[in-house]
């Protein structure tokens, strides 16, 4: 976020002459970061010589000025962005707020506020804020600039791969589908019976990639492979050019990724300074695959202004899914409420291309009736919604953007759904949680100032895609629309005048007639799933940063250094579970860094068990292994098949059942070639809990194509009510779909059932875990607060 830069400091309020004590707070003031680049410290002045001067606020904005450089500070809720203009160092600016022994005068307002009496006036208190430093943002194309859905039109242009893309496309499923014959022939010949001595005999060299008789043993789930290695091809050239080792050091440095959300004692010394209080919202985690869909409904159902929705991927195979937008969201529009549905266009051509691969679809073609369903929806079902809803008021449009510097597509993987600016919904799941994976993914329902705040994201979002300002709500507009009608009248009056308003104005009046002020729509009124939830929710008053990534040619990910910051505030246990995982430098060094000072760190990740894209397979086993080497200690658990050795904490002491396996081996008892069916399950949730009472989640997956590629939405919370329930949550998952891996020779290409050996269906994402593999196993990972502090000095 850019600081404000209007204000240029000023007078303090006057002060009392009446003894005062003094609060202090210290403000760490990181370095504003260039391209890839890290700051150059060689120009750092000595701590003494900023002095801080007086300073102003208008509302929240407060600016401090110093001597030798200016220094600007922005709070939007509770989130401060700090920018030195000359100095790329970490200065200290102090500021002192004076409280008198008869009334406590606000020297940054100069309003009065509540009497602190002498004996409660605090000594000397100091607090010390360390904000992420600022980043300019990436810039995109979109399709047309400010266009993609041209003025006028209710459906955007259905996303089609180019010809080019078309060939291209066949030509990597040619290569998918040669591997994976080569790969079947040779697992075929290890699995023959007469042959166990093979692999008896130490020659397991001889066995193809894990992955390729699981979940791309067919040929239509391959096309779907080809189609993600296809979506990657660009960004993977942009980061031909991108070293690693200095990408990561953006995020290694201290101060560089602090935990966002303020504490109880900061949050209190912010607001004696007069800044703004954190903004806060009601939280309730979702709970089940039903009460999902349960809310969704309830949520369309009752809305009475707006519906913002953000979805990566729509499954149009699944009932749900399409009565959700042949039915519920029409019949919405149709009575008056705005719906906005934004997907995102590289799913969408992935469809399509494999719907008319090689032609017309016959129901001779493998997967022909899913191909079918994505056909339909996206060329009948989906157009036939819009055009059944009044002109303008049900609207959709397809997320395509590039990055400006480098021209690499950019994929929207946020996901959010908000109701009349009230309530929202944010997380893993898409639209709605899939049938498979709903119980196993990480959705919260939020109010308030987070659900005002959501909606906000979404409005940025598509102004930049679509040109259509969606910041004003409907029902803001005819409320306002009515307060100037009203406001003209009695100027009028006032005038002697008979026929004051304008034409506009007096269509207004027409509509409300002599209806109640009460009869206006207005944002004020309470959504009836509000009642509901009167008394479910998990936690109120929950203080909350919202944060909406934007990848690109920096490689900046805002979310990853909110993670790291919940990493580094860790003091005994740290959970974390991903969708998908390729832990890179940064998250090693933070994750190493918290078992060293003693805290409990445990990781679930899905496997090629489980996972339903192959490409990241290398880059999630090899991440894991790294972290195994830096760290010993920490607790690593990948979906697949337990051993018996493994015993979880709460089975050992019989809080709950001892576990069965369900999976089948084939009747045969080594596990490295038994031919398991896979019955294990996708967790798709992606969520991280520090001591049970912080919390992160939203849609970000913990590897680098979020820094680069996919633009991701998280929210970062203090709640300690949401944190045990989402610990509780971790703790299920893990004991009945993860085994955990404790030898890091395991997850070497080849060394055990969890380690593919890779071939053209794994593909990395860039150098950034291989650079953690080497530098975990050469020990030059700065885990060390003392070495990162020695470095940045």
């Amino acid at each position: 976020m850019e600081a404000s830069g209007f204000l240029s400091g000023g007078d303090a309020a006057g002060a009392s002459a009446v003894p005062t004590t003094t609060t202090t707070t210290v403000l760490e003031v990181p370095a504003t970061i260039e391209e890839n680049a890290a700051a150059d410290l060689s120009s750092m002045p000595a701590v003494g010589a900023f002095n801080p001067s007086p300073f102003q606020s208008v509302e929240n904005f407060v600016t401090f000025a110093t001597d030798e450089a200016e220094v600007e500070i922005e709070q939007e809720g509770n989130v401060a962005t700090f920018a030195s203009a000359s100095v790329p160092a970490t200065p200290r600016v102090s500021v002192t707020w004076a409280a008198t022994e008869v009334e406590s005068i606000d020297a940054v307002t100069d309003a009065v506020t509540e009497y602190v009496p002498p004996s409660e006036v605090p000594s000397v208190v100091e607090v010390t804020l360390t904000l992420p430093p600022v980043v300019p943002e990436d810039e995109y194309i979109v399709r047309v600039p400010g266009k993609c859905l041209p003025a006028g039109e209710c459906i955007g242009p259905l996303p089609e791969f180019t010809a080019r893309e078309r060939i291209r496309h066949k030509v990597l499923l040619a290569g998918l589908c040669a591997t994976r014959a080569r790969q079947q022939a040779v697992g075929a010949l290890m699995r023959h019976r007469l042959c166990p001595s093979v692999v008896k005999n130490g020659v397991a060299n001889l066995r193809g990639c894990v992955c390729t008789n699981q979940t791309c043993g067919d040929y239509f789930r391959l096309e779907n492979e080809a189609a993600e290695l296809l979506m990657l091809e660009e960004a993977q050239r942009t980061l031909r050019g991108v070293d690693p080792a200095r990408w990561a050091a953006k995020y290694t440095g201290p101060g560089q990724c602090p935990w966002p959300v303020k504490d109880d004692e900061t949050e209190a010394a912010m607001r004696k300074l007069g800044l703004a209080p954190s903004p806060t919202c009601s939280v309730r985690l979702i709970c089940s695959y039903e009460e999902h869909l349960r809310l969704v409904r309830m949520a369309i159902v009752g809305a009475k202004s707006h519906l913002n929705i953000m979805s990566c991927y729509f499954f149009a195979n699944e009932a749900p899914f399409v009565n959700v937008v042949k039915h519920l969201l029409p019949d919405a529009a149709k009575r008056g409420v705005r719906v906005r549905l934004l997907l995102d266009a590289l799913p969408a051509q992935s469809a399509l291309v494999k719907a008319k691969l090689w032609g017309p679809v016959t129901k001779y073609a493998q997967g022909a009736k899913q191909r079918l369903q994505f056909l339909d929806f996206y060329t009948g079902t989906l157009p036939e919604a819009v055009k059944s809803c009044p002109p303008g008021s049900f609207r959709v449009a397809f997320f395509k953007a590039t990055d400006k510097t480098n021209g690499h597509a950019i994929k929207s993987h946020m996901k959010m759904f908000g109701v009349d600016g009230r309530l929202a919904i944010v997380g893993g799941s898409n639209m709605l949680p899939t049938a498979p994976t709903g119980n196993n993914d990480c959705d919260c329902l939020v109010d308030g100032e987070a659900a005002e705040a959501l909606d906000a994201n979404f409005a940025k979002v598509w102004l930049e895609q679509t040109g259509e300002d969606v910041s004003v709500t409907p029902a803001h507009e005819e409320e306002a629309a009515a307060q100037a009608a009203a406001a003209a009248l009695a100027r009028a009056a006032a005038a002697g005048h008979s026929t004051p308003i304008t034409p506009a104005e007096e269509r207004v009046l027409e509509q409300i007639g002599d209806a109640p002020a009460a009869a206006v729509p207005t944002l004020d009124e309470r959504h009836p799933l509000e009642e509901t939830l009167a008394f479910q929710w998990h936690e109120r008053n929950v203080r909350f940063v919202d944060v909406m990534s934007r990848p690109g040619s920096q490689g900046e990910d805002a979310i990853l250094r909110g993670v790291i910051g919940l990493i580094d505030s860790a003091k005994e246990e740290f959970l974390m579970c991903m969708g998908f995982a390729a832990l890179h430098v940064p998250l090693v060094n933070a994750l190493a860094r918290a078992t060293r000072r003693g805290v409990r760190v445990r990781l679930l990740l899905n496997s090629h068990f489980s996972c339903d894209l192959r490409p990241p397979m290398t880059d999630l086993i090899a991440g894991a292994r790294a972290l195994l080497v830096a760290a010993p200690d920490a607790e690593v658990y990948l979906t697949g098949p337990r051993e018996e050795w493994d015993v979880r904490d709460e089975e050992a002491r019989g809080e709950c059942e001892a576990f069965e396996p369900k999976y089948a081996t084939g009747g045969c008892g080594d596990p490295e070639t038994a031919p398991y069916k896979h019955p294990f399950t996708f967790v798709h949730a992606k969520y991280c809990v520090a001591d049970r009472k912080r919390v992160s989640l939203g849609s970000w997956n913990a590897w680098a194509r979020s820094a680069f590629h996919e633009a991701e939405m998280n929210l970062f919370l203090e709640s300690e009510e949401l944190g045990e329930v989402m610990a509780e949550k971790w703790l299920k998952a893990c004991r009945l779909h993860a085994a955990r891996v404790k030898d890091a020779t395991k997850l070497a290409p080849g060394g055990g059932i969890f380690a593919p050996r890779g071939c053209k269906l794994c593909t990395p994402f860039g150098g950034f875990v291989g650079d953690a593999v080497e530098r975990a196993m050469n020990g030059s990972l700065p885990l060390e607060e003392e070495k990162l502090t020695a470095a940045s000095a």
